[in-house]
């Protein structure tokens, strides 16, 4: 088994997951994430799409959080690891198991998540660390789905990115467990396409600077 491999099945488990990221990055900005995701918003309803361990909630409390929080995921560790935080900070939370992987080319997992967006009423829906694990159709799907349910206003991704001549950052990419990170034109080039009318893109870093992190905003 070579170093990739073993990286990889370290990430399969919540807590070595959020210690091992913070490890190799000195550190991510999940204070700042928090705000810049609307989490810190007490009028917000977020879904959470492919929501992990949801270690973002570790950075809430009773005081600074949304409204409620939808955590998605096909892992029941990774959720069992959710509940606990969503506990923790005392959000009116729910977390349900579900194969997200089948979301593009299965109608019932497509009806499922618009009932649930609908049934919650979503506001904001988070797609984390998910577009570069999805070829394009697949996440023009999963984008033009959420824009089809009329409560949500925004959505928000953040992916990481192959940027020309960084050679750590292109690295720290092929640690990752995604099969489709794509380079900033082909980040804009997708979300371009998708049936969303505003589109806005921020940039973050963890404390290693050489590392980034590109996020896009779309709303209506």
């Amino acid at each position: 088994m070579n170093m990739f491999s073993k990286w990889k099945g370290i990430l399969s488990n919540a807590t070595m997951y959020h210690h091992a990221r913070h490890l190799v990055t000195g550190g991510l900005p999940f204070l700042r994430w928090t705000e810049l995701y609307g989490l810190t918003d007490t009028n917000q309803r977020v879904a959470d799409l492919g929501c992990g361990p949801a270690d973002i909630l570790r950075y809430l409390s009773r005081g600074r959080r949304p409204a409620f929080y939808l955590g998605v995921d096909i892992s029941e560790k990774y959720l069992q690891a959710a509940r606990q935080r969503s506990d923790a900070c005392g959000i009116d939370a729910e977390l349900i198991p579900m194969d997200l992987t089948r979301l593009p080319t299965d109608a019932e997992v497509q009806r499922s998540i618009v009932k649930l967006l609908e049934q919650h009423r979503i506001t904001r829906v988070l797609l984390l660390g998910v577009l570069h694990h999805i070829d394009d159709a697949s996440a023009l799907q999963t984008l033009n789905l959420v824009e089809s349910v009329r409560t949500v206003q925004t959505m928000i991704t953040q992916d990481v990115i192959r940027v020309p001549g960084s050679w750590i950052n292109n690295r720290y990419c092929d640690m990752d467990r995604g099969g489709y990170i794509r380079d900033e034109a082909g980040y804009d080039s997708l979300i371009s396409r998708s049936d969303w009318p505003r589109h806005g893109k921020f940039w973050s870093s963890p404390r290693l600077p050489f590392l980034r992190y590109i996020h896009y905003e779309l709303s209506r």
